[in-house]
């Protein structure tokens, strides 16, 4: 929180009763009588026009205080808050939030102009088996290659071998927490390619939120709408046989539901058929075989068209 906007915002979002969809109304209030949040925080009565009918005083000074003492703590001066009107906030979630519950404040640390990048999606279960494994490593190689992004949720298996690859062929990454971002640590293959060039770790939870599972469901739809396209390795069904749901199937059907093509391996490439990936064809899921490569997926992804990937990888410095 390295800015007195990025404080405010995050004072705002920290009170009692404020959640993503009233910082959505805070966001269009203020656009539309051009001021900050900042200022909203020193006249905290103006909320009752934004929210009519809510608690009167969702933010009292005391807990203002409280919050504008925390973001002095020397490890927040590395992390930005991302708001509706912050220049680099993703306009994709933007466009997308009246469809799909998403966060309007992102806490994210390393290269911000990643968010700028095309950018694909790969994800699929923490138990994929080797052949799952080598295909998303090939497909985020040739991704990396090509200019394109690769995101992923930095869970064990598809995910951390997505991020992986894409950093080993010269490539960027954006990791997508499913916990507050403090909790962040780079796992031990990554150790040796991960810097602040070349990969953008986010979260849309409070910076000391711990893991929870309704969390990785909400990042999962966040991974989508960060994404031109997503790719499904492998996924089991939406709930397997003891009830519970699969964060992959969930991040799928998130996406479809945003308009986001979504490609999935074609069961034919496995040996034992992944229920999960016939399911999700099904439903209306493009059928990928890994053979084909990165092409029919860059064709079909949202910025193919005006916004091309670039001929060559571009190093940024990162944003304040």
């Amino acid at each position: 929180m390295n800015t007195s906007e990025g404080k405010a915002w995050h004072a705002l979002a920290g009170a009692k009763g404020v959640g993503s969809k009233t910082l959505w109304l805070i966001a269009d209030y203020l656009a539309n009588q051009k001021k900050t949040a900042s200022w909203l925080l020193q006249n905290p009565d103006k909320i009752r026009d934004i929210v009519y009918g809510n608690k009167a005083c969702i933010v009292m000074p005391d807990f203002v205080d409280q919050k504008y003492a925390e973001v002095a703590k020397s490890r927040e001066r590395l992390i930005t808050v991302l708001h509706p009107l912050h220049p680099d906030f993703p306009q994709q979630i933007t466009k997308s939030k009246d469809t799909t519950p998403l966060p309007a404040l992102l806490y994210v640390k390393g290269n911000v102009a990643i968010l700028n990048r095309p950018g694909v999606a790969i994800v699929g279960r923490r138990q994929a088996g080797e052949a799952a494994l080598a295909a998303a490593d090939s497909l985020a190689q040739e991704l990396a290659g090509k200019g394109i992004n690769v995101t992923s949720g930095y869970a064990a298996g598809i995910d951390t071998k997505a991020h992986l690859a894409a950093l080993r062929a010269g490539g960027t990454t954006a990791i997508v927490l499913a916990e507050g971002i403090y909790h962040f640590q780079t796992k031990p293959e990554l150790k040796d390619h991960l810097t602040v060039v070349n990969t953008l770790v986010i979260s849309q939870f409070e910076p000391d939120a711990k893991w929870a599972a309704y969390m990785a469901m909400a990042r999962n739809k966040l991974v989508g709408a960060l994404s031109g396209s997503v790719v499904v390795i492998v996924s089991g069904l939406e709930r397997n046989a003891s009830g519970s749901n699969s964060g992959t199937f969930n991040a799928a059907m998130a996406a479809l539901k945003m308009s986001i093509p979504v490609f999935v391996v074609t069961p034919d490439f496995f040996a034992a058929t992944p229920l999960g990936n016939q399911e999700l064809i099904k439903k209306g899921c493009l059928e990928w075989d890994p053979a084909a490569g990165a092409a029919p997926i860059i064709a079909a992804s949202r910025f193919s068209g005006d916004k091309k990937p670039p001929k060559q990888f571009t190093l940024f410095k990162t944003s304040g």
